[in-house]
């Protein structure tokens, strides 16, 4: 090859490459974004038949529901001496859980729609521990018992028509076998149910006695309410209670839901939310301050998110499980199915006490009473149960008081266990992968009832805690991979492009290397 072929021949080899270069980071670093920005701003919105309704409407992935049970091998001890409780953690029981919305139920107002999600529980052996079955026999304490214990001890003690209905119910719980604590199987325990004749029988027993109101009683009170018949088949068939009972072959509640059609960050956005029409609200009944933070209804309900969300961002969440809206903060960068991710995290901040988080103040009822106001890590869940002694937190208490953790043994918090978390696709903020995790404890302690006179250190005894998983499955994985060949394609093109313009570079030096052992300079 000639010197000036060498020279005309590099130059324009490294003008293209370096032109061909510049491009392709145009479209790959300016353009790409963008572009994915607006597809994904005009995607996400929640109109009948496209992707995201489809993924929001009916899940395609499998989720499932993990419940992990405390048995209490030493309540025997814990009654008589008032010994500290251990429990022994059983489980994975692991069910299947399917979901689907029904949108239907009311007139859709603008850019806006109603739903009930339906859910349904299937036991799962396959995904279950090894040898576990849910006729596993556990010790737990009687949520029932301590429910009638709470309410019985905030009655006045100086009243002695009040001391003598206590003594006749103390009796009548005594005479039937009725404790602190209870032995059920682990399907009692969690949907089945376990009879409540007992407690049918307490309660038309007290409404014999009362509603008439015994003649050498003082006068009734003017301010106490008359017991209402119960529903003849509850008389007749009796009734049972499961922890989740409720929620299998059921839904939660009326939503109602931004579409996102006017603006892309209200996408999903929940803006009322009640057990019927006439209910629903944007704010919450359960805690104090009629329009507090603690009552405010933010967020989604954690299947579907908007685009746009910064790492600097909060996710809020309506969890209906903890009647309050939570938040996740971002944690780190990582890849999940090959594809890049974002992690967010339940921070401890969600459930710091008052003081550390002043905003947190009105989930506290009376900063006198731990049970209704609890330390950081626990949250007074009875304010949506009828003021039953429930305790919601992280399980074995992870990030909460070490008092908590250390008043019952058999409990070990671990973040990689027992940590909420979500996994967003980077560029759409799809869900990848979520995991929340509950624990349910009742509040224990001696009260005015027989069977806890012994009892010495007031505990938050953990029942169950639970993880509901859910993970994208592989074909609807497969169509975020487009992004990644684009990036792949952009890339491989950006390296010939350098690659051209190295040759070129390549190409003049040769010329002027030849053209200066010729001692001659050609152009």
């Amino acid at each position: 090859m000639c010197i000036e072929s060498l020279y005309k021949n590099g130059l324009i080899v490294a003008i293209f490459g370096a032109v061909f270069t510049i491009v392709i980071a145009i479209i790959g670093w300016a353009a790409m974004p963008g572009i994915i920005a607006s597809v994904s701003k005009k995607t996400l919105v929640l109109e009948e038949g496209n992707f995201v309704w489809n993924m929001w409407y009916d899940p395609p992935y499998p989720i499932y529901t993990d419940f992990y049970i405390f048995n209490c091998t030493n309540y025997e001890d814990v009654l008589r001496n008032g010994t500290k409780p251990i429990v022994v953690e059983l489980g994975p029981y692991s069910y299947r859980e399917y979901r689907k919305k029904n949108t239907s139920v009311e007139e859709n107002p603008p850019d806006r729609v109603y739903y009930r999600e339906h859910r349904l529980y299937y036991f799962s052996k396959d995904t279950s521990g090894p040898g576990l079955s849910l006729d596993d026999v556990i010790t737990t304490v009687n949520p029932l018992y301590m429910t009638i214990s709470s309410y019985l001890d905030r009655l006045p003690t100086n009243d002695s028509s009040v001391n003598l209905a206590v003594n006749l119910i103390d009796n009548f719980l005594k005479d039937r076998g009725e404790s602190v604590f209870m032995t059920v199987t682990a399907d009692e325990l969690i949907f089945k149910g376990w009879p409540l004749d007992t407690y049918i029988e307490l309660y038309l027993r007290i409404q014999d006695i009362f509603n008439p109101w015994p003649p050498f009683f003082p006068d009734r009170p003017p301010d106490l309410p008359f017991l209402p018949d119960l529903p003849p088949e509850i008389i007749d068939e009796g009734v049972t209670l499961g922890l989740f009972k409720a929620k299998n072959d059921s839904n939660d509640g009326l939503f109602l839901v931004n579409r996102g059609t006017a603006d892309y960050r209200l996408f999903a956005d929940i803006e009322a939310w009640g057990k019927t029409l006439e209910t629903s609200s944007a704010y919450l009944p359960y805690w104090p301050g009629e329009k507090s933070y603690c009552n405010e209804i933010r967020g989604t309900d954690g299947t579907v998110f908007p685009y746009g969300i910064d790492v600097n961002d909060k996710i809020w969440i309506y969890q209906t499980d903890l009647c309050r809206t939570v938040y996740l903060v971002y944690e780190q960068h990582e890849t999940f199915q090959d594809l890049p991710a974002r992690r967010f995290i339940l921070p401890k901040s969600v459930l710091e006490n008052r003081t550390n988080a002043p905003e947190n103040e009105c989930f506290c009822f009376d900063e006198e009473d731990e049970g209704t106001c609890p330390n950081t890590g626990a949250l007074f869940t009875g304010a949506c149960y009828g003021g039953a002694p429930l305790i919601g937190s992280n399980p074995h208490f992870y990030n909460g008081d070490p008092r908590y953790i250390n008043g019952v043994d058999g409990l070990s918090p671990n973040k990689t266990k027992h940590e909420t978390f979500l996994i967003l696709e980077e560029r759409t903020n799809t869900l990848l992968y979520a995991s929340k995790r509950v624990q349910l404890s009742i509040d224990v302690r001696k009260t005015r009832l027989s069977d806890t006179a012994n009892l010495r250190e007031r505990v938050f005894l953990p029942v169950m805690w639970y993880e509901e998983n859910a993970t994208i499955d592989d074909a609807t994985a497969q169509q975020f991979n487009v992004f990644t060949v684009i990036e792949i394609v952009l890339w491989t093109l950006f390296a010939v492009g350098l690659a051209l313009s190295v040759v070129g570079a390549f190409l003049i030096a040769s010329h002027f290397h030849k053209a200066k052992r010729l001692g001659k300079i050609v152009y």
